[in-house]
């Protein structure tokens, strides 16, 4: 999973691009990358490798502007270099994604017939070219995104900015989630709440198909229709022990620690030790004939011990898929199949 971060404000941006970019390491990564916006022109640093490595990047070419895009990316679509790593740029735009373009092909072969020259071989490049085509041909800057958008098949999450536009940050959604982040004279974009979680609490929640153009000043969203959408500001609390490695070496360390605590919160939450009875209301496991799982990274392995248990304790066949596949096939699912869906982190 890919890590987005959006900043829109009056100080140096680049700072707080990598405080954020730090906390989203939790989702693993191989490439890391920024670009920040200063009097209309956008300049971006990419790094292969850890966070120190974009830093000593940085160090040696600093990047000054108010506005500003960060990305940690986990390859799919092209190795982990450079070159793929992400903000992407094609003319005025420059954006990060987090998804998997499903018809990037078809849209790569049309932009190269107009011309276009592409230097990765990512998907997500496409994106820019598309949307920074639309913008040659004069279209304002928010119909073109929502005309890009509308042609893109596939998951995404988007953080986009335009030369010219000095404090505009465009955002989207689908498939992959994207919130917006409020503060004072400052606003911001983030892959999830953490993302966010050190400059403000205050998030709306973008919803299935949204998008939405910030400013330093405030946020116009927008459902998938183009129209108007008032989505709810609220109070998160996100706790800075969910996002720090603390006194372990890397995350991975981390989670294999805290896999014994994990086990019993989520004992205590569906069992009653006392009676030693489940607490889960919802289903009905008489009427189950079999159990299916979809997962990915490490939950797909943490699902096939789970198949041992569910075979072993229940009685019920049950099937392990990596999720990325599962949905492309047309499985035989009866009436009485369990879907078990295991989050990544």
């Amino acid at each position: 999973m890919c890590g987005i971060i959006g900043v829109t404000g009056t100080g140096p941006v680049v700072p707080r691009l990598i405080d954020s970019l730090k906390r989203l390491e939790y989702r693993g990564y191989d490439s890391a990358g920024i670009a920040a916006q200063s009097e209309g022109r956008i300049e971006r640093r990419r790094a292969k490798g850890k966070i120190r490595e974009l830093e000593a990047v940085l160090a040696a070419e600093p990047v000054a502007g108010a506005v500003g895009v960060g990305h940690t990316r986990w390859a799919t679509h092209g190795a982990p270099t450079t070159t793929n790593a992400h903000p992407h740029k094609a003319g005025r735009v420059c954006l990060v994604h987090n998804g998997i373009i499903e018809n990037f092909a078809e849209l790569k072969a049309e932009m190269e017939a107009e011309g276009r020259v592409f230097e990765s071989q990512t998907d997500t490049e496409v994106v820019a070219h598309l949307l920074d085509h639309k913008l040659a041909a004069g279209m304002a800057p928010l119909d073109a995104f929502k005309a890009t958008l509308d042609r893109l098949t596939g998951a995404y999450a988007l953080a986009v900015l335009i030369e010219g536009e000095d404090e505009l940050i465009l955002g989207a959604r689908r498939g992959s989630p994207l919130v917006v982040g409020w503060g004072e004279g400052e606003m911001y974009l983030g892959s999830d709440a953490l993302a966010v979680g050190p400059f403000t609490q205050k998030i709306s929640y973008l919803e299935e198909g949204d998008y939405v153009a910030v400013t330093r000043t405030g946020a116009r969203m927008f459902d998938a229709s183009g129209r108007p959408a008032d989505r709810a500001v609220v109070q998160v609390s996100a706790s800075s022990a969910l996002v720090e490695k603390g006194e372990y070496r890397h995350f991975m360390e981390k989670e294999i620690h805290e896999q014994p605590d994990s086990v019993q919160h989520t004992l205590s939450e569906y069992l009653d030790l006392v009676s030693g009875k489940a607490k889960v209301q919802t289903v009905d496991f008489a009427a189950l004939d079999r159990i299916q799982i979809v997962a990915c990274g490490t939950a797909f392995y943490a699902a096939q011990i789970g198949r041992y248990a569910f075979e072993k304790y229940a009685g019920l066949p049950c099937d392990v898929e990596i999720a990325s596949e599962f949905r492309y096939r047309d499985p035989a699912l009866s009436p009485g199949t369990l879907a078990v869906a295991v989050s990544q982190s």
